[in-house]
């Protein structure tokens, strides 16, 4: 797990979790956000997503199209099971038009293909954790 810097940008200590199936492109997602302040999580998996979830209040999910255990797709269904309005970022290397819009139907805030801007998802997470308030895990 990643160090985060007792100074948060959200005041509500809320968490970041970014899912990729490339752990390379995970861990420096998160570093970079952790560097700028926010507190976030890497991983591979959906499941361990789900477990973050559960055990810490989620300002926003960054999922990648692809996980090594389950699609990114499902992964934001089920978060979304858990924390009904939580914001989604979702990435991917896959820039066929399809995929985007499958999607940007599961109600994104952003959709970004790699490489990106992290400066612009950084812009992202804190218009959306500025924006939104706190939710709750639903049992």
């Amino acid at each position: 797990m990643l160090n985060v810097d007792p100074v948060d940008r959200d005041k509500e200590g809320r968490w970041i979790v970014v899912a990729d199936g490339d752990e390379n492109a995970g861990s420096l997602l998160a570093g970079y956000l952790v560097h700028q302040r926010f507190r976030a999580y890497p991983t591979r998996r959906g499941t361990e997503a789900l477990r973050i979830a559960r055990a810490h209040p989620l300002g926003l999910a960054v999922v990648d199209v692809v996980l090594e255990d389950m699609a990114g797709r499902d992964l934001i269904r089920l978060l979304r099971g858990l924390v009904p309005e939580l914001p989604v970022v979702m990435t991917s290397g896959d820039v066929r038009p399809e995929v985007e819009v499958e999607a940007r139907q599961l109600g994104l805030v952003q959709y970004l293909h790699k490489p990106f801007d992290f400066r612009r998802l950084e812009a992202v997470a804190a218009r959306t954790l500025a924006t939104r308030p706190s939710r709750e895990v639903t049992p």
